[in-house]
C-alpha cells in the first residue's frame, strides 16, 4: 500500500513556514549575527540555561590540585624542560669540568634541583580552595548556574556553584571549577590555582627554577667556549687519558661512559645555552612582576581588573 503524500493544504502549510523562517533569519544583519556568536562565551564554567546539555569541555566536578586531570600542555613542558637540564648537566657538563670543580658541580647544581623539584611539587600537590569548600561533606558535580537569578556566581561572600560561603578575596576558577582562597591566578605551568595556601611556594618554584637553570646556563656556556678555545681543559678525565684521541668524547661520565662524536658536545651546549637564556628571560620577567604586585599589595587578579578599567 502506498504512502499518500501531504495534501493541498498540509503543501500550502509547508511553504507558509520555510517562508516565514527564511525571513526572520535574513532579516537579521550580519551585525547581530556576529554578536550572536561573540556572546556565546566558550569558556564559561556551566551553561547558563538551566535544564540545558552540559558541554563536554565543562568538568563536571571539581579538580583536586595540579595532579588532577586533564594535564596542561605547558605543565608537560615544564618537567621536559627539568629532565633535560637534569640529563645534560649531570650527564654531559658537569663531567667535563676541569678535576677540582667537579665536586662544586655536582653539589651546586644538585641542591638547586632538588631545592625545585620539592617546592614545585608541593605547590602542585596543594589544595588551594577555600576552607568550606576543602571543608564540606558533598563533594559532587557542579550544579548548573542560572543567570536569570543571579547575575554573578560568587554574591555576597556565597558562590553558587560551591554552595557554601567563601572568603572576600576568594574567586571561582573556571579551570579548576571551585573557589579558591585569596585567588591569584590559574598558573597553567603548575596546572593549579595559586592562592593564599601555595602563594609562597609558586614564588619559591619560580626563584629556584632561575637560579638553577642560570647555573646550567654558566657551566653549559663554560663548556661551549673551552670546546673551542683549550679543549684539552675538558679531557681531564681517565677515559680519555686512556684514550690519545682528540675526536673521540665522552657522555655520562664516569658511571656510564658513552662514546659520542666531537660535534656533539658543542651542538648540546648551544641548545642548552638557548633554552637556558630564554627559560631565563620568561623567570626574571614573571619574578620582577610578583615582586611589583607585592610592592603594591596587588593580586595578578587585582590588577588585571585594574588594567581593563
Amino acid at each position: 500500500m502506498r504512502r499518500r503524500g501531504p495534501g493541498p493544504t498540509g503543501r500550502a502549510l509547508q511553504v507558509s513556514a520555510h517562508a516565514i523562517i527564511k525571513r526572520s533569519s535574513s532579516s537579521r544583519s550580519p551585525l547581530a549575527l556576529r554578536m550572536d556568536a561573540f556572546c556565546r562565551n566558550p569558556n564559561r564554567t556551566v551553561p547558563a540555561a538551566e535544564g540545558g546539555p552540559r558541554r563536554a569541555d565543562v568538568p563536571l566536578c571539581s579538580r583536586t590540585n595540579g595532579w588532577s586531570w586533564p594535564p596542561h600542555p605547558f605543565q608537560l613542558l615544564a618537567w621536559l624542560l627539568y629532565v633535560y637540564f637534569a640529563i645534560t648537566s649531570f650527564g654531559v657538563f658537569v663531567p667535563l669540568l676541569p678535576a677540582h670543580w667537579i665536586p662544586a658541580g655536582y653539589i651546586c647544581t644538585g641542591v638547586m634541583f632538588l631545592s625545585h623539584l620539592c617546592v614545585h611539587v608541593t605547590a602542585v600537590s596543594i589544595d588551594p580552595a577555600d576552607y568550606n569548600v576543602r571543608t564540606r561533606s558533598h563533594r559532587g558535580p557542579v550544579p548548573i548556574f542560572d543567570r536569570s537569578k543571579h547575575p554573578h556566581v560568587i554574591e555576597n561572600c556565597h558562590c553558587y556553584l560551591c554552595q557554601v560561603d567563601v572568603g572576600p578575596k576568594s574567586k571561582h576558577c573556571s579551570s579548576c571549577n571551585k573557589c579558591v582562597a585569596n585567588f591569584d591566578h590559574h598558573c597553567r605551568w603548575l596546572n593549579n590555582c595559586v592562592g593564599s595556601r601555595n602563594y609562597k611556594l609558586f614564588l619559591h618554584s619560580v626563584l629556584s627554577a632561575l637560579l638553577g637553570v642560570g647555573l646550567v646556563l654558566v657551566v653549559a656556556s663554560y663548556v661551549f667556549v673551552e670546546f673551542f678555545l683549550d679543549p684539552a681543559r675538558l679531557r681531564t678525565s681517565q677515559h680519555f687519558l686512556a684514550r690519545n684521541d682528540s675526536s673521540v668524547w665522552f657522555v655520562f661520565l664516569p658511571m656510564a661512559p658513552l662514546r659520542s662524536a666531537a660535534a656533539a658536545i658543542p651542538g648540546l651546549a648551544a641548545v642548552t645555552i638557548a633554552l637556558a637564556l630564554l627559560s631565563s628571560v620568561l623567570l626574571s620577567h614573571l619574578l620582577c612582576f610578583h615582586v611589583y604586585l607585592m610592592w603594591n599589595r596587588l593580586s595578578t587578579y587585582e590588577y588585571i581588573i585594574r588594567q581593563r578599567h
